[in-house]
């Protein structure tokens, strides 16, 4: 039996400060989606901000061509069109908004 891929992010910013959700498939990031991940109060987040995307190896944030980009802040690195294979630790910035990396 093939278990799917799990990803844990805690937020770190906003009302949900402190929240956890897990992903079980592919998510957007946003500012308005129905998805897990919409922060309608980050007004610079885009719509989609970035994807979370699961793979053979684990997890990916892929970028999207958003106003303010996306970063991997423990590492400066900044995500725009490209996908970033993801790593537990990971502090992922986009406006306002703040998302560690729990489990992979």
């Amino acid at each position: 039996m093939n278990t799917p891929r799990t990803l844990t992010l805690e937020i770190l910013s906003g009302p949900l400060d402190g929240a956890t959700v897990t992903l079980e498939a592919a998510t957007e990031w946003s500012k308005t989606s129905a998805s897990l991940l919409a922060f309608p109060w980050d007004a610079e987040l885009g719509t989609p901000q970035a994807r979370f995307v699961p793979d053979a190896e684990g997890w990916q944030l892929e970028g999207v061509q958003s106003p303010h980009g996306t970063r991997r802040a423990n590492s400066g690195e900044r995500i725009t069109t490209e996908t970033l294979q993801l790593e537990e630790g990971d502090l992922l910035k986009a406006s306002d908004t703040w998302l560690l990396v729990q489990k992979i």
